[in-house]
């Protein structure tokens, strides 16, 4: 048996990366042959005709690879309807055992194409509660698995608490041209922060030269900021190596709207990993995963932003107690090694 992946982009998107080709890894790992198929269905969509045709051809090519009994795992496969219609037609005429994944509600934009292929899986995989939730209306067969991460590289990076206490660096990483409607949440309570004399460093690891990210915060007076416009995403320890770094980790986030609700966040995940203490807005899958005042701090106004950071600024321990706690969060049911028997038990089953 092999298991064909279908996904919507390169490794360097942080979806596809771990729900596709770090799971392919994993399963390799535990006897499971799989191939990853291109070009990825980002790649259909946004090519120009006549190109698009070369792209088109090239998939239905790799459908004559798929044997009787392998397994075709779609990920987040919905971007291009030439991809769907060529997908849809092959499962229905060939009846091959079909899982589709997706990691966000993307049914709130593509409801269409998500709705048909949940409907034709045999197995449907999502990420939260409130996306298992919608799936359910059209598939019995639905499993949460949530997004996961290889906790050994970060733990070799794990905050270093021994060592003499320095101006606190409060940290954000991501993509920066993507969260502009999530970055604003944090420019009063800088304003706030810096108006209280608390010494600090705020770090913006992926501004990826965006002019707009830069004007969040280099007007704040007095705000000690730094941006670093990208890491190498391919190499698995450019972000424990970036985030060890941080005393804080922040993940700012809009709440309202069906999109938020189904949200999960992994850079969540990563900070916590390193045993950095993370101060989250709340909203999605985050009440699942943060409890407050044991692994982290949830925050659902300005106010409680200004006084969970003032806290951590402030109490040395405190940071320590709430990161080792998130550590032991990550590593008891966010790693691969928790995740990946929940999909092989998806695969045998089918």
């Amino acid at each position: 048996m092999m298991i064909h992946f279908f996904t919507f982009s390169d490794r360097t998107i942080a979806s596809p990366r771990q729900r596709t080709f770090r799971v392919a890894e994993e399963l390799e790992k535990r006897g499971f042959r799989t191939t990853i198929h291109t070009p990825y269905v980002l790649s259909i969509a946004n090519t120009p005709w006549p190109k698009k045709f070369l792209l088109i051809m090239q998939v239905i090519r790799s459908l004559f690879s798929i044997q009787k009994g392998d397994i075709v795992f779609l990920q987040r496969t919905i971007y291009s309807k030439y991809f769907f219609v060529i997908m849809v037609s092959y499962l229905f005429i060939f009846r091959r055992k079909m899982i589709f994944d997706f990691d966000d509600p993307v049914y709130v934009y593509n409801f269409f194409k998500t709705k048909f292929f949940s409907r034709m899986a045999d197995a449907v995989i999502v990420c939260t509660h409130e996306q298992a939730v919608w799936a359910k209306q059209f598939n019995k067969n639905v499993h949460i698995v949530h997004i996961a991460i290889d906790s050994a590289p970060y733990e070799k990076f794990t905050k270093d608490y021994s060592l003499p206490n320095s101006r606190p660096i409060i940290g954000w990483l991501g993509t920066g041209p993507e969260h502009l409607a999530n970055l604003p949440i944090l420019v009063p309570v800088f304003r706030r922060l810096v108006e209280q004399k608390l010494s600090f460093t705020f770090v913006l690891i992926g501004a990826f030269k965006d002019l707009r990210v830069y004007n969040l915060f280099q007007h704040i007076p007095d705000l000690d900021v730094r941006f670093i416009d990208r890491l190498a995403y391919t190499d698995p320890e450019s972000a424990p190596k970036a985030i060890h770094t941080f005393d804080i980790g922040v993940v700012p986030h809009l709440s309202n709207g069906a999109w938020y609700e189904g949200k999960t966040s992994m850079k969540v995940l990563e900070y916590m990993a390193c045993a950095v203490p993370v101060v989250v807005s709340t909203f999605g899958n985050m009440p699942r995963i943060i409890k407050d005042n044991v692994n982290g701090y949830l925050a659902s106004s300005e106010d409680e932003w200004v006084e969970r950071i003032t806290l951590l600024l402030r109490d040395h321990a405190l940071r320590e107690r709430l990161g080792q706690t998130g550590q032991q969060t990550v590593r008891d049911g966010y790693s691969f090694d928790v995740i990946m028997p929940q999909v092989v038990h998806i695969i045998n089953s089918l």
